[in-house]
């Protein structure tokens, strides 16, 4: 069984195709133009807008002619034109029962695609540096990923989400550093605390210490040559403090409901000469080169300038070669990411081995992790890789994917996506992980703060137990940090507030979880089973108001696969704050439980049945519970 919306979408799309191709013209986006939202018709496409200058005719007369050529289309009653917009019309009782037995019958999972693609999406996110705990910047890199995820899955798609683990980087040789010398520090290891939290006092010590003395950054530096040495002893505490450090970062990510499949360590891409492999790569393409004088003697350089289909971002910059590997052989971030993305793409295959870091994760599944040990596994390799990292990088990420394309994978470059973020700032200024500004910030007081807040909003009089309520308030939580990151259009920069951040009300998770828990309450007090109200006859519904809602919901599968098309998941907390707010429309203006016939309830209910499905199954890819009582 098809979704309605999607058979009378397709049907749109090919009539409309159609009707140009008989009148001579082509159109290659004829989906970009559909709208649903503040148009004459239930649905209105917008291509004669579009068509009119290149075919020299007016707006109106061009639509006139493609509407004059559509036939007959699946739910559509009639076709109008006005203003130059092509208006479909449906046949309302007709389109809500075919809508409401296809979600009723496949209940959340009507939101998800019908497809199952055989194609691996690799996601990776959040990848911190593993010297402080997550702060609330952190947080929106966590999220977004995590959400990108759920989409693609959502989509069909075999989604791997991979954290990549930086144990090698100037930021980690500094919290070595400081471990080893934390007596110096006046740093006592406190075993109760977590040790995201403890490692970060030690990296923000050191940067505080090196603010007065700063020729220690050369004993540093020391330190992080020795972390890049197999078998040393800096190699090996480097190492354990990063796993020690995972390990306490998982606790928050399970907190807030987020898993991973596979860890993959910056020292392993070293160890397991991933990286040789691509430098051999790049030298024999011809994109690397090592001059034996001037200012880049003896380092592997790109020369920007020759790589192919460059980027107008990317010319004319004053930097025309990037160093890949410094004159003393110590590789920077660019290659190993550049070797990191091979691999991702399977340009590259078969370096690492793979052993559990956790034999299980609270949702059952295990954590594979990089290592020394362990066994081929069918990590890696995908079909398109996404990136979730803060816009400040979109520089190297763009260079990234030039590189890739200059060596002939420009069809595997296409599906690699930067996804960007605004930065997130306090409303004191911005956030600096070696000043310390994380502290009172961290995800594990962002979580803290909002269960309090969430259990003080409980009633008092519900009859919750203790167990109930903080579960509750758990969920209410979650669903108001990740509502607040996810609203904002991913590129934008958010200035982090508690106050907006906790809000309960309005355009926010907790609301959306409100009417999907009332929704609840109505079918509860109601009676009736699901098998009760399915195949009621919706025949009746022709009130706006009902049918705006069953609109809605039909689209849901939809708005899930606008998303993944354009790395956004706040066209879902759009999407769904819509839903809520048609269904609280719907419940304030008819009487659901008063009836006149037993038909007539089963209509009603089948609606509100359907709401639930929906609104469960659309909280769901954004990693939010549906509570039924709150």
């Amino acid at each position: 069984m098809s979704s309605p919306y999607a058979v009378l979408k397709n049907s749109i799309e090919k009539g409309i195709g159609e009707s140009l191709a008989a009148l001579g013209y082509s159109f290659q986006n004829i989906n970009g133009t559909i709208e649903t939202k503040g148009v004459a018709g239930d649905i209105s496409c917008s291509v004669a807008l579009r068509l009119s200058g290149a075919a020299g005719k007016s707006r109106e007369e061009l639509a006139d002619r493609i509407a004059s050529g559509i036939g007959r289309i699946a739910f559509v009653e009639k076709v109008t034109t006005e203003n130059g917009f092509i208006n479909f019309h449906l046949d309302k009782p007709a389109f809500s029962k075919e809508a409401i037995a296809y979600i009723m019958k496949r209940r959340e999972g009507s939101v998800r695609s019908d497809e199952r693609k055989t194609a691996k999406m690799i996601v990776e996110y959040p990848s911190v540096n593993p010297v402080h705990p997550w702060h609330v910047g952190q947080v929106r890199s966590a999220i977004l990923g995590d959400v990108m995820s759920n989409i693609y899955e959502a989509c069909g798609y075999v989604v791997e989400r991979e954290d990549y683990i930086d144990d090698l980087g100037l930021q980690m040789a500094e919290a070595v550093w400081g471990t080893i010398n934390a007596e110096r520090l006046g740093i006592e290891r406190d075993a109760k605390k977590k040790f995201d939290h403890a490692v970060g006092e030690v990296y923000v010590s050191v940067n505080r210490l090196l603010e007065r003395e700063p020729q220690l950054i050369g004993d540093i530096k020391k330190v992080l040559a020795s972390m890049e040495q197999d078998g040393t002893y800096e190699s090996k505490l480097s190492r354990e403090m990063a796993e020690e450090y995972v390990r306490a970062e998982y606790l928050t990510a399970f907190d807030f409901g987020m898993y991973h499949n596979v860890l993959i360590w910056e020292s392993d891409i070293v160890r397991n000469n991933l990286l040789g492999a691509a430098l051999g790569i790049l030298k024999e393409k011809g994109i690397t080169k090592r001059p034996s004088e001037g200012k880049y003697a003896n380092c592997v350089v790109i020369d920007i300038k020759d790589l192919k289909n460059l980027p107008k971002e990317l010319s004319g910059l004053r930097e025309e070669s990037k160093v890949l590997v410094r004159s003393d052989g110590t590789p920077n971030y660019l290659a190993k990411d550049i070797a990191f993305h091979m691999w991702k793409l399977g340009i590259i295959k078969d370096c690492f081995l793979f052993r559990k870091f956790m034999e299980s994760q609270p949702n059952g599944a295990p954590l594979y992790t990089t290592g020394p040990g362990g066994d081929r596994m069918d990590f890696g390799g995908g079909y398109g890789a996404i990136n979730t990292i803060d816009s400040r990088q979109s520089y190297e990420q763009m260079l990234i994917r030039v590189v890739l394309d200059s060596i002939g994978e420009g069809e595997r470059v296409a599906m690699l996506k930067h996804l960007a973020y605004g930065v997130v700032e306090l409303e004191s200024g911005p956030l600096a992980g070696r000043r310390g500004t994380f502290a009172g910030y961290t995800a594990d007081d962002l979580l803290r703060e909002a269960k309090e807040m969430a259990k003080s909003m409980i009633k008092k009089g519900d009859l919750m137990g203790a167990a109930q309520r903080e579960s509750v308030a758990r969920a209410v939580a979650i669903s108001a940090i990740k509502f607040e990151f996810l609203k904002v259009s991913p590129e934008r920069k958010i200035v982090f507030s508690w106050k907006r951040a906790l809000n309960f009300e309005g355009d926010s998770g907790p609301y959306c979880q409100y009417t999907y828990a009332r929704a609840a309450r109505i079918l509860e007090k109601s009676g009736l089973t699901h098998s009760g109200i399915d195949g009621a006859d919706l025949s009746q519904f022709t009130d706006e108001r009902v049918f705006s809602l069953v609109k809605l919901m039909a689209m849901a599968h939809s708005m899930v696969e606008k998303a993944a098309a354009e790395y956004r998941p706040n066209v879902i907390t759009e999407y769904i704050i819509d839903l809520a707010v048609s269904f609280s429309r719907f419940y304030e203006n008819i009487p659901v439980l008063k009836s006149n016939t037993e038909e007539e309830a089963r209509s009603k209910l089948a609606v509100v049945s359907a709401f639930a499905h929906t609104m469960r199954g659309m909280l769901g890819v954004l990693g939010i519970e549906a509570i039924d009582s709150m």
